[in-house]
């Protein structure tokens, strides 16, 4: 008799194993670059400000089109994703990013420009963000869900977006700002370690009828169960025909999808207006790039701890919805702050208070969005999600740059910045104030499939 195996109940009962270090570390590095490349714009701008001396337009264009990218290519990898598997895809978007990174350094000679090759690599980052958020929840140790994912993804894409600012601050002086990106196409030889090492998702191989893969992934994840594995099948609670876009918006999803694409919206809003335009604000109030790149590196090492300690909290609390009203509330007090504050030491806290909590709500939210969903439709559901949230990001760098052309003083933005963060808080309160956030069936994907 063949035996029959929950793919999912093995994957969420298995130990911490290598499995799980190896496919961290290598995702890790992915959303290494993936932070660095997010938001590396912001320190090479004010270096391109001096040399073509672009108006408050263009820059505003040229920090934007890569987040227009971001959303093209959340939405691309959603469909691409979820009828061509994961592995596919990510291969695609690694190399994309890459060889995107080296045009901007070796090619780009102007605004146009630049803002076109930035929207590629945009795109190429869309697809990886939203993937990423799907492999390692699917791989993720159902005990310790929320502090392995947020390790895996917070670590790797802080200390990228920590390096933007030392390549900003150390490299971009020196050698000039396309060494930047430069450093960046180094991750073409992360594509190369995935080509060899990164796994197909085992649950879409299930859906899909290819138990021989699934039981060679499973067998390297749990080594002790291999002889089990040959010649088994393999189940899922997928389905095999749902119509993507219809699951996303009626029960029980229906609330805490409009609650994600609001909230996340309005939180890339705020990080996206506040990273992107901050260096800038810093240069040309009279400091030191050096001085921005600290900044940066503040709000991005504080980002760590602020994924970190909400997901501790989502575990601790049994509830992502809490966490996230919890850390929305005190991110708007943040960005409050930054406009009253004035001495360089009180300024440094509140930029690091704005970093852990603003990241920090944004990295349970990305784990919010890709655990609502089966997994025939994850990948469709996370990059619709991100590509909505992505509009946030766009509008942040350009609605900031309109503010200040409004009103120069700083109080106005944090104002603007603030209430993102209140009315995203809002968002997740009214969800966790109806039955269906009461039981936070995020937590209970079992209970989402029936």
């Amino acid at each position: 008799m063949t035996a029959v195996f929950d793919v999912r109940e093995e994957i969420e009962s298995a130990p911490i194993s290598s499995f799980h270090w190896k496919l961290g570390i290598l995702i890790g590095t992915i959303m290494f670059f993936d932070g660095y490349e997010l938001f590396n714009a912001g320190y090479a701008i004010p270096l391109i400000l001096k040399a073509w001396k672009p108006s408050p337009s263009s820059i505003g264009m040229m920090l934007s089109s890569g987040i227009v990218g971001l959303s093209l290519g959340s939405l691309l990898q959603g469909w691409l994703a979820d009828h061509l598997g994961r592995r596919k895809v990510m291969l695609w978007a690694l190399y994309g990013m890459g060889v995107a990174s080296l045009l901007l350094a070796a090619i780009a000679q102007s605004p146009m420009q630049f803002a076109g090759f930035r929207l590629c690599l945009g795109t190429a980052l869309g697809m990886i963000t939203p993937l990423t958020i799907s492999y390692i929840n699917e791989w993720a140790p159902k005990r310790t869900a929320n502090v392995y994912t947020i390790w895996v993804f917070q670590l790797g894409f802080s200390v990228g977006g920590i390096a933007a600012g030392a390549a900003g601050a150390m490299l971009a002086p020196a050698l000039g700002w396309q060494a930047i990106y430069y450093a960046g196409a180094i991750s073409i030889l992360v594509a190369v370690a995935a080509q060899f090492c990164l796994p197909e998702s085992a649950q879409f191989l299930a859906t899909r009828g290819a138990h021989e893969r699934v039981a060679r992934i499973l067998a390297q994840l749990r080594p002790g169960r291999a002889s089990l594995y040959h010649g088994a099948t393999f189940t899922t609670p997928a389905r095999g025909r749902v119509t993507p876009f219809g699951t996303l918006l009626k029960a029980p999803y229906r609330a805490r999808t409009l609650a994600a694409w609001t909230s996340g919206a309005l939180s890339l809003f705020c990080i996206h207006g506040l990273t992107g335009w901050l260096p800038t604000l810093l240069v040309q109030r009279g400091e030191a790039m050096s001085s921005a790149a600290l900044y940066g590196a503040m709000i991005m090492t504080a980002a760590l701890f602020g994924g970190l300690g909400s997901g501790w909290l989502a575990d601790k609390a049994r509830s992502r919805v809490l966490a996230m009203v919890v850390w929305y509330a005190a991110a708007a007090f943040a960005m409050l702050a930054l406009g009253f504050v004035h001495g360089r030491l009180e300024t440094m806290i509140v930029v690091a208070a704005a970093g852990f909590f603003v990241f920090g709500g944004q990295s349970v939210l990305n784990n919010y969005i890709a655990m609502i969903y089966p997994t025939e439709v994850r990948s469709t559901g996370v990059g619709i999600a991100v590509a909505i949230n992505r509009i946030g990001g766009i509008l942040g760098p350009v609605v900031i740059g309109m503010v200040k052309s409004y009103n120069p003083d700083p109080l106005y933005t944090f104002y603007v910045l603030a209430a993102s963060m209140a009315l995203a808080c809002l968002s997740f309160a009214f969800v966790r104030g109806s039955r269906a956030g009461a039981a936070d069936l995020s937590l209970r994907p079992e209970l989402l499939n029936d």
